[in-house]
Order: C-alpha cells, then sequence, then structure tokens
C-alpha cells in the first residue's frame, strides 16, 4: 500500500502534532509517506537547511526540560516514557549527552539559569521553523 507524500513544508507540524509517537526520522518519513529515510532526509535538508535528527533532537530536549520543570515531582521513568525514551536511565544519558547536566540540575537550577539553558536549545533551533 503507497502512501502519498506530504508536503516536506508540513514536516515539523506533522512531527509537533504525533509527538512523541514519533522518535526515529524513519518513522518521521514514514509519517510524511516518504519510500525511504534518506529521501526524506534530503528534502528535509534541502527546504529547512537543518538535518531532520537534529530538529528532532532540540524539540524532544526542550519538551523533557519543559515537563521535568513543570512537573518536578513526576518520576523520570514517567517523564522518560512520555517522551518516547525507554526508562531513566535513558532520559539521564540524553539529558547529560545534549545539555551536560543531570536533568536533577535542570529541576534545581535558578530561574535565570534556566532561561539560559532554554536560550541555548532555542539558538540551534528557533520554533519558527
Amino acid at each position: 500500500m503507497k502512501h502519498s507524500v506530504k508536503p516536506i513544508s508540513k514536516a515539523v507540524q506533522e512531527l509537533r502534532a504525533h509527538q512523541p509517537d514519533i522518535a526515529r526520522v524513519y518513522e518521521w518519513s514514514n509519517l510524511m509517506g516518504y519510500e525511504t529515510p534518506k529521501k526524506f532526509a534530503r528534502a528535509f535538508l534541502r527546504h529547512y537547511g537543518k538535518r531532520p535528527k537534529r530538529v528532532m533532537d532540540r524539540m524532544r530536549l526542550a519538551r523533557i526540560v519543559r515537563h521535568l520543570r513543570s512537573s518536578p515531582e513526576s518520576a523520570n521513568f514517567k517523564i522518560a516514557r512520555a517522551h518516547g525514551l525507554p526508562d531513566d536511565n535513558a532520559l539521564n544519558k540524553y539529558i547529560n549527552y545534549h545539555l551536560n547536566c543531570s536533568p536533577s540540575d535542570v529541576i534545581t537550577m535558578p530561574d535565570d539559569e534556566f532561561g539560559q539553558l532554554m536560550e541555548k536549545i532555542g539558538s540551534n533551533f528557533r520554533e519558527e521553523i
């Protein structure tokens, strides 16, 4: 069964609409109706000037960080599962890899430092894509 290809200009909108169900570029490319993730990635790069994996990571990271700050009493396991990560260990590694701090550091950091962190995330990827 062949899917119709959705316009690449709708890719970010489609990702937002299907988060956190879409956790991999190949899932995103399937959602958009592309035959292969490679064709999707090329079309995405040509249109947006950014690689889809980086955009997906930045969007997920911003969502996770906001979730950590808005629900500090939530278990990290629950937050990880809500964002397509397998468990709290994967969440810790993901946050540490991208931000060089732990989830508990994100929760407890002062508001001004948190604002700088969100700016750092946003400077690499702007929501207006």
